[in-house]
């Protein structure tokens, strides 16, 4: 059995990304990998790089990550999200904030391809936008998956003879069927939007090609405290809840 983990949008979330990986250490994985966004609106950044750099997490880079690298990027942020990112990048060393910036727009592995945004490398556009008409998404990688991040949402699309359908994302098993391409929504880890407020990551194994979404409770309270103690916006407080 050969599985890999992945996850996207840890946003500083210590707790969240503490427990996500204390159970992707049950899951036999071969390899994880995180489609950025591992900072912005949460406290606790630098500890969240430092935690995905020391597991050997394989990341690209989300839109927050590219709002540390200069005012061009930081300015298609709202006020509280840019910030938290100015914050981030007092509260981050050296160190993190080059690796951060120099993360890849995507990856390709194990026959999937790995990005924040919408493939093939687009760490801002939002899948939503394309919902109406995701033929051109699918025509825009070569892979059988393509997962990505962003929405903090989850779903998956299938596109079976060039005809695009849209499937939900539960909790559990769902098998990414053989000879249809996929692209799916893998959720969030540290602030989900999909009406549970557990931490969402998947692992998917490479030989039966069953996803299986992995939803974890963590501390929301201890977040949203030191969301609350160093200043932040309430509402990334309040939308952990």
């Amino acid at each position: 059995m050969t599985r890999i983990a992945i996850m996207s949008d840890v946003h500083g979330n210590f707790e969240a990304l503490n427990e996500v990986l204390a159970d992707l250490d049950r899951q036999g994985v071969i390899a994880a990998y995180c489609l950025g966004d591992m900072v912005g609106y949460g406290p606790q950044p630098a500890e969240c790089v430092d935690l995905l750099r020391e597991r050997g997490v394989h990341c690209t880079m989300g839109n927050h990550e590219q709002g540390l690298i200069n005012i061009h990027y930081l300015r298609g942020f709202n006020q509280p999200a840019a910030d938290v990112l100015r914050r981030t990048r007092e509260m981050i060393s050296e160190e993190a904030f080059h690796w951060l910036v120099s993360r890849p727009k995507s990856l390709v592995a194990h026959g999937c391809r790995f990005v924040h945004g919408l493939p093939p490398d687009s760490v801002t556009e939002y899948l939503w936008k394309h919902e109406d008409d995701m033929a051109p998404v699918f025509s825009g990688y070569a892979e059988d998956v393509c997962f990505v991040g962003h929405t903090h949402d989850l779903m998956r699309f299938v596109s079976l003879r060039g005809v695009p359908e849209r499937f939900p994302l539960p909790e559990g098993e769902t098998l990414l069927e053989p000879a249809v391409r996929h692209l799916v929504n893998i959720g969030s880890v540290g602030q989900p939007r999909d009406g549970d407020n557990r931490a969402k990551y998947g692992v998917l194994d490479l030989e039966t090609q069953v996803l299986t979404m992995r939803f974890i409770p963590y501390d929301i309270k201890k977040t949203a405290d030191l969301i609350m103690a160093h200043g932040f916006h309430r509402a990334f407080a309040d939308r952990l809840w």
